[in-house]
């Protein structure tokens, strides 16, 4: 062999060995499966050990073909989220440029990874549970076809010692879950349970504000318009809800449908990078909560008024996914109900005064009825050093039903547990 010939060869070589390591093993593709609820998400399942993120984050790595019964398309990725790669369901995100088919119903969808140094080839995708979009007969009834994005669980919580006087616990907690169900080609949105549990700056730990329901969710629509600024609205319907405090003196039924607007101020571009957690995102939220008092400790009973209700929240987040530093995430909510009938409220500025130690005495603090604005502003800081666990830095706000305790500002810290934030389903209790 000549000269310049071993010369070219070694050069390939290293070229490669620049790319990808060489001692790499192919990706192994477990499934796919298309996301029912935004078919222009395609998520990627691999067996562990996890690949290497530069064999898989590239999105001309990815060539993908739709086949309908009128042709056979290649679908374009536009972006790869690499971020599920460290988790333990190891998967990376594909956003196509334009939505899986559903009219008509796309019939198999054929995936193939070709980067540098591998060609890996799946089955194709045929089931209904793959393709999201109910291929199957008409007669088959509603199915419920469960994503990654299904459920959430989250916990924050903190104990502040506080001299010569009551420690303060603060308790957040949120959990639920939601199943897609569809016909046919057809897709009918969202049901499923969803709860909250809330207390702020308390001398107990017994939690003031419990608020779940059963809702209804449906995406009106299924994608960005306003260059990319502005989403489909997002209908939530808690068609069977309940708010109460821990003693049950409190307890309102609810019947509330919201609408979110979801905006981005900034249009993320083509190549989003792998490491942004939360593209900076506000969801604008307008509704109404329709209440049926049961029990109350002043209020009338077995009455029943509206309560208008405005709100908006903000999420931005960043993974360098390093060893201890996971990723940071920044979230805001600011909520506001107009009640049309005097409700119960707890203000600590009406609450006695100790004379020996001139402090007030919050469990002392009367109820009383008002008509008033009803706000509630909550700001949280996470840094997360794992992926299921960080700490919090947070400021709130404001009241929350049904007893709405208000709380001046207050600062906390605490610990945060979380698995799963990112389904549509928290915006039924106005979450960022």
């Amino acid at each position: 062999m000549k000269p310049h010939a071993n010369f070219l060869l070694i050069a390939m070589v290293l070229a490669l060995a620049v790319h990808l390591p060489l001692h790499a093993a192919p990706p192994k593709i477990s499934n796919a499966a298309v996301d029912p609820n935004n078919r222009g998400h395609i998520i990627i399942d691999f067996d562990n050990p996890a690949p290497d993120g530069a064999a898989v984050q590239d999105p001309g790595y990815w060539i993908i073909y739709e086949t309908t019964d009128k042709a056979s398309e290649r679908l374009y990725v536009k972006s790869v989220d690499v971020n599920g790669l460290s988790e333990p369901e190891v998967h990376v995100d594909l956003f196509v440029q334009r939505n899986v088919a559903t009219k008509p119903p796309v019939k198999a969808l054929r995936i193939t990874l070709v980067n540098p140094i591998d060609v890996v080839q799946i089955d194709p995708l045929t089931s209904d549970a793959q393709l999201g979009s109910g291929t199957g007969s008409a007669d088959s009834g509603f199915s419920a076809a469960k994503s990654k994005t299904d459920s959430d669980v989250y916990f924050n919580g903190s104990y502040t010692a506080v001299k010569a006087n009551d420690p303060v616990y603060d308790i957040d907690a949120f959990a639920g879950y939601m199943h897609a169900i569809q016909k046919g080609e057809r897709e009918y949105g969202k049901i499923g349970l969803y709860g909250q549990v809330r207390t702020k700056t308390s001398p107990t730990a017994d939690p003031n504000s419990f608020l779940t329901y059963l809702v209804y969710q449906k995406v009106i629509g299924d994608t960005w318009w306003g260059a990319g600024h502005f989403q489909a609205p997002i209908l939530n319907y808690r068609f069977l809800g309940a708010e109460f405090d821990r003693t049950a003196k409190e307890l309102n039924f609810i019947t509330s449908p919201v609408v979110t607007i979801p905006f981005r101020p900034v249009a993320p571009p083509d190549q989003l990078s792998g490491k942004v957690t939360a593209w900076p995102q506000i969801n604008f939220q307008l509704g109404v909560e329709g209440v049926d008092v049961r029990k109350s400790v002043i209020a009338p009973v077995h009455e029943s008024h509206v309560r208008g209700l405005l709100g908006a929240t903000f999420a931005v987040g960043y993974g360098p996914k390093k060893p201890g530093f996971d990723s940071w995430q920044l979230t805001s909510g600011w909520q506001l109900r107009l009640p049309s009938a005097p409700e119960i409220f707890y203000d600590d500025k009406f609450a006695p005064i100790d004379p020996l130690t001139g402090k007030k005495i919050l469990k002392l603090t009367p109820a009383m009825l008002g008509t008033q604005p009803r706000h509630y502003f909550d700001t949280k800081l996470t840094y997360n050093y794992a992926l299921w666990g960080g700490i919090t830095f947070e400021h709130a706000y404001g009241s929350l039903p049904p007893s709405f305790v208000k709380t001046d500002q207050s600062f906390t810290f605490g610990l945060s547990f979380t698995l799963q934030q990112s389904s549509y389903g928290r915006y039924s209790i106005l979450r960022p």
